[in-house]
Formats: structure tokens, C-alpha cells, sequence
């Protein structure tokens, strides 16, 4: 069943308002003075709704506001001016990580097993990639991606066996793989650091980098499963750290020598490739647009709890869960 336009965001916006009444209501602060014009519920239906990129009239935050201002001033007779619609977004961010945990949790637990890997956030190309002042404190030339170098942020992504996310963080594009790995387990363990493993005298085996790295609100919680990654995140002395300072299993492929293994390995680890391509086919993952860091951390925020909500929309009108592109007609 495709969903026309007013369909999906009516749809949408009483799922967000569920969530936000029962996962994100009980954490915001205290507040006086008059009720804003848009309700922070519409607000979140909103800048989730910006993030899809297929079957929709807008490619942008942006274009989003101005389609609802021209075209759904019925559904939306409050809207306000793109500055302050950006404005109430970022104060909110944090409201996009709940929503994302609520969906996860409402659609269950999944198989036993979680998968991680990295994947990279290009921020721009060509001469802006060297522009002064453009994310210059969170971009940095780094490998991965079709292009093999880019200009961005690498972006960790936790999905549980039924493809949910289930929590992520950032850095600057040259940080490699396992100090993510790194922030996400020790966030999930009720410590966030970035201490990586130790020698026998107990210090620091090596020196923490010292580039940007994102948000350790945005690891998740711990769900007592092993998780899934790829030979990035080997090395017995990672894993021992994980282990026993943060009671995180990872498991890399099996020796080569074993193909039928790492085939078996592999097709597990399916979920997180899938989730990437519909985070960069769909909700735009790629050259986000966001020009300051708090920008930036929100749209990626926003996208990921979009992708988990598509998923949960998907469901209650019998679709395929990855059906996003033609979830809208």
C-alpha cells in the first residue's frame, strides 16, 4: 500500500506524537511562558519528514519548509519561519535519539545479535572540501566509500538482527574504526572515554586521537548480545579491553581458511550494509548540508530515527520494512 503525501505526514506525525508523549515528554525541562506556535511534536514529524528523499517535492530542510508553508498550511496553519524551525530542531536533537530507542524497543529486541561497522559522511567536494570555516573543526580527508577518500565525518551505526538502529555516534573522517567502536561500548558500559586497550603496567597502549568525536549520548543501551563487525575492529587486545572493561562481545570474521564461515559471518552481517543504503539512498546520508557541528549532529539524528520510523511505518501498513522509496506516492 503507497501512502499519498497528507497520508504519510498525518500518519507520521500520530506516531511521533506516541513516541513523544511516552518516551520524550518525561525528560524535556520544565518550561514557562506562552505554548509555542508549533507544538514539539509537529516540529519532530517535520524534520523527520525532511530527511526522505524519495517520493517527496523537497530535497532539503529547507524545501521542506517552504513546500509546507505554500502547499500544507491545512495540516500545519502554525508554521513558522525557516530560522526558527531550525532553531527549535537543534534544541531537540536529543528528542530524535529517544524516538529512535522507542521504535527499537516497540518492535522488539531482535535475534540475539547486533552489527556494527563505520561508514563515511561526505561534508563536500571540490574546493569547499579546503574552504576555510566550512565544519573546518569536525571534516577531515579520510578512506572509505566508493570514491576511496572523502571529505567528512565517519559515522558508527549499531542495527540490531532486524536491521533497527540501535545507536551510532560520529568523529572526523581520518579517526579510525575501533575508537568509535570505542566511545559507542564504554557509553553503552555508563562510562563514556576513549582510553582504548592497556599494556601490562596499565596505561594507555596507544595515544587517543585527537581529532573531533561526536556525541556518547548517541551509543544506545546495552543489550547483553554479541556484536557483529568486520576486520577493522579486530585485534585480541581491543577485544580483551572491550570485554572486560565494558562487557561487550565483538566478534570479527572467522580465519580465512574457514570460506563456508565467513560466508555464514557475512550473511548475518547483511543488516548493516542494507541500513547504510537506505540511510544514503533514501534519507540522504551523503553531503548532509549542515554547515556548524550541532547541525550536523542533529541531521544525522534525525535520519537515523527517520530510518527507524520508515521501518515501524512500513510495518503497520503491511510493507516490506526496507520499502522506503516507494513508500509515498
Amino acid at each position: 500500500m503507497q501512502l499519498d503525501l497528507e497520508t504519510f505526514l498525518t500518519a507520521l506525525y500520530v506516531m511521533v506524537d506516541d513516541l513523544y508523549q511516552s518516551h520524550v515528554r518525561p525528560h524535556m525541562p520544565q518550561t514557562g511562558g506562552p505554548a509555542p506556535r508549533l507544538s514539539d511534536s509537529e516540529v519532530l514529524c517535520l524534520g523527520l519528514a525532511a530527511q526522505w528523499r524519495s517520493g517527496v517535492p523537497w530535497q532539503s530542510e529547507r524545501g521542506l519548509v517552504r513546500y509546507v508553508r505554500k502547499h500544507l498550511a491545512h495540516l500545519f496553519p502554525q508554521m513558522i519561519s525557516q530560522s526558527a524551525f531550525n532553531r527549535r530542531l537543534r534544541r531537540l536533537w536529543g528528542a530524535f535519539l529517544l524516538i529512535q530507542e522507542g521504535v527499537a524497543e516497540a518492535l522488539g529486541e531482535g535475534e540475539g545479535w547486533e552489527v556494527m561497522d563505520c561508514a563515511p559522511v561526505p561534508i563536500a567536494r571540490g574546493a569547499r572540501s579546503f574552504h576555510p570555516g566550512w565544519l573546518e573543526e569536525v571534516a577531515r580527508i579520510g578512506k572509505g566509500g566508493n570514491d576511496r577518500f572523502f571529505y567528512g565525518a565517519h559515522l558508527l551505526l549499531v542495527v540490531n538482527a532486524q536491521g533497527m538502529a540501535t545507536g551510532w555516534t560520529l568523529a572526523a573522517g581520518n579517526i579510525q574504526d575501533r575508537w568509535l567502536a570505542e566511545v559507542v561500548l564504554s557509553s553503552r558500559a555508563g562510562a563514556p572515554q576513549c582510553t582504548g586497550p592497556r599494556d601490562p603496567q596499565g596505561s594507555p597502549a596507544l595515544d587517543p586521537p585527537r581529532d573531533w568525536m561526536g556525541p556518547a549520548q548517541s551509543g544506545g543501551r546495552p543489550h547483553g548480545c554479541p556484536i557483529l563487525a568486520d576486520l577493522g575492529y579486530s585485534g585480541a587486545a581491543w577485544q580483551r579491553h572491550w570485554r572486560e572493561d565494558y562487557g561487550a562481545q565483538v566478534l570479527t570474521p572467522p580465519v580465512p581458511e574457514r570460506h563456508a564461515a565467513r560466508a555464514w559471518f557475512s550473511g548475518l552481517r547483511q543488516k548493516i550494509e542494507t541500513a547504510f543504503a537506505a540511510l544514503c539512498g533514501v534519507f540522504g546520508l551523503h553531503f548532509p548540508g549542515a554547515h556548524t557541528t550541532w547541525g550536523l549532529i542533529t541531521r544525522i539524528g534525525a535520519k537515523i530515527a527517520a530510518y527507524n520510523t520508515g521501518i515501524l511505518l512500513n510495518r503497520q501498513y503491511g510493507r516490506a520494512d526496507l520499502a522506503f522509496g516507494t513508500s509515498i506516492c
